[in-house]
Protein backbone atom coordinates (compact mmCIF):
# COMPACT_ATOMS: atom_id res chain seq x y z
CA UNK A 1 0.00 0.00 0.00
CA UNK A 2 3.16 2.17 0.62
CA UNK A 3 4.53 1.60 -2.72
CA UNK A 4 1.39 2.54 -4.42
CA UNK A 5 1.08 5.42 -2.63
CA UNK A 6 4.52 6.88 -3.55
CA UNK A 7 4.01 5.60 -6.78
CA UNK A 8 0.52 7.57 -6.96
CA UNK A 9 2.12 10.71 -5.18
CA UNK A 10 5.30 10.77 -8.15
CA UNK A 11 2.89 10.43 -11.22
CA UNK A 12 0.57 13.65 -10.06
CA UNK A 13 3.77 15.24 -9.01
CA UNK A 14 4.88 14.71 -12.66
CA UNK A 15 1.31 15.50 -13.81
CA UNK A 16 1.15 18.92 -12.01
CA UNK A 17 4.60 19.76 -13.49
CA UNK A 18 3.16 18.74 -17.07
CA UNK A 19 -0.05 21.34 -16.17
CA UNK A 20 2.25 24.02 -15.01
CA UNK A 21 4.42 24.24 -18.59
CA UNK A 22 1.04 23.73 -20.21
CA UNK A 23 -0.24 26.48 -18.60
CA UNK A 24 2.32 28.63 -18.96
CA UNK A 25 2.38 28.20 -22.69
CA UNK A 26 -1.74 28.20 -23.64
CA UNK A 27 -3.75 30.11 -21.12
CA UNK A 28 -3.28 34.01 -20.03
CA UNK A 29 -0.43 34.57 -17.78
CA UNK A 30 -0.68 35.00 -13.90
CA UNK A 31 -0.78 38.09 -11.54
CA UNK A 32 1.15 39.72 -9.09
CA UNK A 33 0.21 40.22 -5.63
CA UNK A 34 1.24 44.01 -4.69
CA UNK A 35 -1.43 46.62 -3.55
CA UNK A 36 -1.69 50.05 -4.63
CA UNK A 37 -3.66 52.05 -6.49
CA UNK A 38 -4.30 51.90 -10.45
CA UNK A 39 -2.38 54.87 -11.08
CA UNK A 40 0.32 53.53 -8.86
CA UNK A 41 0.80 50.33 -11.04
CA UNK A 42 0.41 52.67 -14.37
CA UNK A 43 3.37 55.05 -13.41
CA UNK A 44 5.43 52.14 -12.19
CA UNK A 45 5.35 50.29 -14.97
CA UNK A 46 5.90 53.40 -16.92
CA UNK A 47 9.10 54.50 -14.82
CA UNK A 48 10.46 51.22 -15.72
CA UNK A 49 10.65 51.82 -18.79
CA UNK A 50 12.80 55.32 -17.92
CA UNK A 51 16.01 55.67 -21.29
CA UNK A 52 13.75 53.06 -23.86
CA UNK A 53 15.21 54.28 -27.02
CA UNK A 54 12.49 55.73 -29.41
CA UNK A 55 11.63 53.70 -32.54
CA UNK A 56 8.33 54.30 -34.73
CA UNK A 57 6.03 52.15 -34.34
CA UNK A 58 7.21 49.94 -31.54
CA UNK A 59 5.77 49.24 -28.52
CA UNK A 60 8.12 47.51 -26.47
CA UNK A 61 9.66 45.43 -24.63
CA UNK A 62 12.99 47.43 -24.78
CA UNK A 63 12.12 50.21 -27.66
CA UNK A 64 8.53 52.63 -28.13
CA UNK A 65 6.60 55.55 -30.16
CA UNK A 66 4.88 58.20 -27.68
CA UNK A 67 1.57 55.91 -28.42
CA UNK A 68 3.06 52.52 -28.10
CA UNK A 69 4.30 53.03 -24.70
CA UNK A 70 0.74 54.17 -23.87
CA UNK A 71 -0.55 50.97 -24.92
CA UNK A 72 1.79 48.86 -23.85
CA UNK A 73 1.84 50.40 -20.07
CA UNK A 74 -2.04 50.24 -19.74
CA UNK A 75 -2.21 47.07 -21.68
CA UNK A 76 0.19 45.46 -19.12
CA UNK A 77 -1.87 47.06 -16.52
CA UNK A 78 -4.45 45.13 -18.56
CA UNK A 79 -6.73 48.42 -18.23
CA UNK A 80 -6.63 49.16 -22.38
CA UNK A 81 -9.84 49.48 -22.52
CA UNK A 82 -9.60 53.05 -21.09
CA UNK A 83 -7.89 54.23 -23.44
CA UNK A 84 -9.93 52.45 -26.55
CA UNK A 85 -7.49 49.47 -26.47
CA UNK A 86 -6.36 51.69 -29.70
CA UNK A 87 -2.54 51.84 -30.40
CA UNK A 88 -2.19 55.13 -32.52
CA UNK A 89 -2.52 58.83 -29.71
CA UNK A 90 -4.61 60.48 -32.26
CA UNK A 91 -7.29 57.65 -31.89
CA UNK A 92 -6.47 57.48 -28.15
CA UNK A 93 -7.52 61.08 -28.40
CA UNK A 94 -10.72 60.71 -29.94
CA UNK A 95 -11.87 57.59 -28.11
CA UNK A 96 -11.90 59.74 -24.76
CA UNK A 97 -12.72 62.68 -26.44
CA UNK A 98 -15.66 61.13 -27.94
CA UNK A 99 -16.98 59.84 -24.34
CA UNK A 100 -16.49 63.45 -22.51
CA UNK A 101 -13.13 62.66 -21.33
CA UNK A 102 -10.75 65.52 -21.82
CA UNK A 103 -10.16 69.09 -20.44
CA UNK A 104 -6.75 71.33 -20.44
CA UNK A 105 -7.11 71.07 -16.54
CA UNK A 106 -7.66 68.77 -13.78
CA UNK A 107 -4.60 65.92 -14.85
CA UNK A 108 -4.65 63.20 -12.38
CA UNK A 109 -1.85 60.91 -11.93
CA UNK A 110 -2.18 57.80 -14.56
CA UNK A 111 -4.52 60.38 -16.82
CA UNK A 112 -3.08 60.83 -20.81
CA UNK A 113 -1.56 64.06 -21.94
CA UNK A 114 -1.91 64.78 -25.49
CA UNK A 115 0.14 67.22 -27.08
CA UNK A 116 0.20 69.45 -30.38
CA UNK A 117 -3.80 68.24 -31.90
CA UNK A 118 -2.94 64.30 -30.81
CA UNK A 119 0.48 63.98 -32.42
CA UNK A 120 2.10 63.35 -29.11
CA UNK A 121 1.31 61.46 -26.22
CA UNK A 122 2.29 60.55 -22.68
CA UNK A 123 0.90 59.64 -18.70
CA UNK A 124 1.15 62.46 -16.49
CA UNK A 125 2.85 61.72 -13.52
CA UNK A 126 1.60 64.85 -11.34
CA UNK A 127 2.95 68.14 -10.60
CA UNK A 128 2.88 69.02 -13.78
CA UNK A 129 5.19 66.36 -15.00
CA UNK A 130 4.75 63.42 -17.47
CA UNK A 131 6.55 60.46 -19.09
CA UNK A 132 6.29 59.96 -22.92
CA UNK A 133 8.88 58.52 -25.39
CA UNK A 134 10.56 61.17 -27.23
CA UNK A 135 13.22 60.79 -30.06
CA UNK A 136 15.66 60.82 -26.98
CA UNK A 137 14.13 58.37 -25.50
CA UNK A 138 11.61 57.76 -22.65
CA UNK A 139 12.00 60.99 -20.61
CA UNK A 140 10.16 62.30 -17.93
CA UNK A 141 9.48 66.39 -18.37
CA UNK A 142 7.08 69.31 -17.86
CA UNK A 143 4.14 69.29 -19.81
CA UNK A 144 4.84 72.62 -21.08
CA UNK A 145 8.73 71.94 -21.73
CA UNK A 146 8.40 69.59 -25.12
CA UNK A 147 8.54 71.77 -28.24
CA UNK A 148 4.89 70.85 -29.05
CA UNK A 149 2.26 72.84 -27.52
CA UNK A 150 0.67 70.86 -24.76
CA UNK A 151 -3.16 70.18 -25.73
CA UNK A 152 -5.46 68.51 -23.21
CA UNK A 153 -5.39 65.75 -20.78
CA UNK A 154 -6.98 62.38 -21.41
CA UNK A 155 -8.95 61.71 -17.80
CA UNK A 156 -8.71 57.35 -17.62
CA UNK A 157 -10.26 58.41 -14.03
CA UNK A 158 -7.56 55.93 -12.08
CA UNK A 159 -7.96 56.84 -8.76
CA UNK A 160 -11.26 56.85 -8.56
CA UNK A 161 -11.43 53.59 -6.86
CA UNK A 162 -13.10 53.51 -3.71
CA UNK A 163 -10.72 50.76 -2.00
CA UNK A 164 -7.38 49.44 -2.59
CA UNK A 165 -6.50 48.18 -5.91
CA UNK A 166 -4.63 44.62 -5.46
CA UNK A 167 -2.36 44.87 -8.61
CA UNK A 168 -3.52 41.54 -10.15
CA UNK A 169 -3.63 42.59 -13.90
CA UNK A 170 0.14 42.51 -14.19
CA UNK A 171 0.92 39.88 -16.78
CA UNK A 172 3.09 37.63 -14.61
CA UNK A 173 4.60 35.18 -17.04
CA UNK A 174 6.25 32.55 -14.30
CA UNK A 175 8.76 33.48 -11.43
CA UNK A 176 12.57 33.54 -10.61
CA UNK A 177 14.68 33.45 -8.12
CA UNK A 178 17.85 36.15 -7.17
CA UNK A 179 20.75 33.98 -6.74
CA UNK A 180 22.70 37.14 -5.44
CA UNK A 181 21.70 40.63 -4.55
CA UNK A 182 21.02 42.36 -8.07
CA UNK A 183 20.22 45.55 -9.08
CA UNK A 184 16.79 46.27 -10.76
CA UNK A 185 17.66 48.49 -14.07
CA UNK A 186 15.43 50.70 -16.26
CA UNK A 187 16.38 48.53 -19.28
CA UNK A 188 18.52 45.10 -20.41
CA UNK A 189 21.80 46.13 -19.48
CA UNK A 190 24.59 47.44 -17.27
CA UNK A 191 24.44 50.94 -19.05
CA UNK A 192 21.05 51.73 -17.67
CA UNK A 193 20.22 53.37 -14.40
CA UNK A 194 19.39 51.34 -11.22
CA UNK A 195 16.06 51.50 -10.24
CA UNK A 196 16.93 49.53 -6.99
CA UNK A 197 18.08 46.53 -5.76
CA UNK A 198 16.87 42.69 -4.21
CA UNK A 199 18.12 40.58 -1.96
CA UNK A 200 19.36 37.19 -2.81
CA UNK A 201 16.32 34.66 -2.91
CA UNK A 202 14.00 37.25 -3.84
CA UNK A 203 11.10 36.13 -6.09
CA UNK A 204 10.68 38.05 -9.09
CA UNK A 205 7.75 37.89 -11.36
CA UNK A 206 9.55 37.39 -15.20
CA UNK A 207 6.87 40.27 -17.21
CA UNK A 208 9.47 39.93 -20.53
CA UNK A 209 12.58 38.96 -21.23
CA UNK A 210 15.27 40.37 -23.51
CA UNK A 211 18.73 38.61 -25.49
CA UNK A 212 21.13 41.52 -25.59
CA UNK A 213 23.96 41.71 -28.23
CA UNK A 214 26.24 39.55 -25.92
CA UNK A 215 23.67 36.43 -25.83
CA UNK A 216 22.89 37.16 -22.30
CA UNK A 217 19.24 37.07 -21.02
CA UNK A 218 17.44 39.92 -19.21
CA UNK A 219 14.61 39.42 -17.86
CA UNK A 220 11.89 42.35 -16.83
CA UNK A 221 10.67 41.60 -13.68
CA UNK A 222 8.20 42.48 -10.99
CA UNK A 223 9.51 42.13 -7.09
CA UNK A 224 7.94 41.40 -4.29
CA UNK A 225 7.68 45.20 -3.29
CA UNK A 226 6.33 46.42 -6.37
CA UNK A 227 9.65 47.37 -8.29
CA UNK A 228 9.13 47.02 -12.51
CA UNK A 229 12.59 46.70 -14.02
CA UNK A 230 15.12 44.50 -15.81
CA UNK A 231 17.51 42.12 -13.95
CA UNK A 232 20.29 40.24 -15.46
CA UNK A 233 18.81 36.53 -15.86
CA UNK A 234 22.19 34.58 -15.26
CA UNK A 235 21.77 35.53 -11.81
CA UNK A 236 18.05 34.28 -11.20
CA UNK A 237 16.72 30.68 -11.17
CA UNK A 238 13.59 28.90 -11.82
Amino acid sequence: MGQISRLRAAALAALAAFSFFAFVAATPPATAASTGTLADGVIADAMSHLNAPYRWGTDGPTTFDCSGLVYRVYADNGIASRIGSTRSAYAQLTYLRSRGQTSTSGGQPGDLVFFNNGSHVGIYLGNGRVISALTQGVRVTSIYGLTVPFMTFGHTHLGLATATYAATSIRILYYRYATARLNVRTGPSPAYARITTVSRGSRLGVLDAHRDAYGRVWYRVRSTSGAIGWVAGWYTRR
